[in-house]
């Protein structure tokens, strides 16, 4: 029987005591990503009675992680000046280019 979408996760442990994540996922995009991009091998593969993968686990070091992050709010004139310096960095590399 296939896993409803509510069943295919992925969970992190993270904890103070270890120096690394345990990563379980059942989402396959998860997995190709963490084996094919990032070239970490599942610690255990979880198959139903048919064989199917149906989970991996994997251990990863801590500093992959990311916390989230609020959007950063730009006011108009911060967001002229950094216009204009692109605009100046755009135009450096035109000029850079052999002809």
């Amino acid at each position: 029987m296939p896993l409803t979408l509510y069943e295919t996760e992925t969970t992190i442990n993270w904890n103070r005591q270890d120096t690394v994540l345990y990563i379980f996922t059942r989402m396959k995009p998860v997995m190709k990503h963490m084996e094919q991009k990032l070239g970490v091998k599942p610690d255990k593969i979880h198959k139903d009675q048919f064989g199917n993968v149906q989970g991996k686990e994997y251990t990863v070091p801590k500093s992959w992680l990311r916390l989230p992050q609020k959007p950063r709010q730009l006011s108009e004139k911060t967001r002229e000046a950094m216009a204009k310096r692109m605009s100046g960095i755009a135009k450096a590399r035109q000029q850079d280019k052999p002809k």
